[in-house]
C-alpha cells in the first residue's frame, strides 16, 4: 500500500466509526459512505503513517458534501494528482 499523503485522492473502504462528525455544505452534507472517493486534505502528522487524516468529497460543483477525518486504514489510494 502506498503511504496515503495530502492531496492524493482515495476512497473509503471502511468506517471504524459509523458515525463520525463531519461538515459540509449545507443541504448538500451527508455523511461518508463506504465507496465514496476523495480528497486527503490535511495530514495531522505527515511523518506517522498511522495518524488521522482529513478527507474531503466534494460533488461536481465544487461544493463539500462532506469533511471528516479518518484513519488511513478506512481508506485506499486510488491516485496522486
Amino acid at each position: 500500500m502506498a503511504h496515503l499523503r495530502e492531496y492524493d485522492v482515495v476512497r473509503v473502504i471502511r468506517l471504524a466509526q459509523a458515525v463520525r462528525p463531519f461538515d459540509g455544505t449545507e443541504r448538500i452534507r451527508r455523511p461518508p459512505k463506504v465507496g465514496d472517493v476523495a480528497t486527503i486534505c490535511h495530514e495531522y502528522n505527515p511523518e506517522d503513517p498511522t495518524a488521522m487524516v482529513a478527507v474531503e468529497m466534494v460533488d461536481d460543483d465544487g461544493f463539500t458534501v462532506w469533511v471528516a477525518d479518518f484513519e488511513r486504514t478506512e481508506l485506499e489510494f486510488v491516485r496522486r494528482p
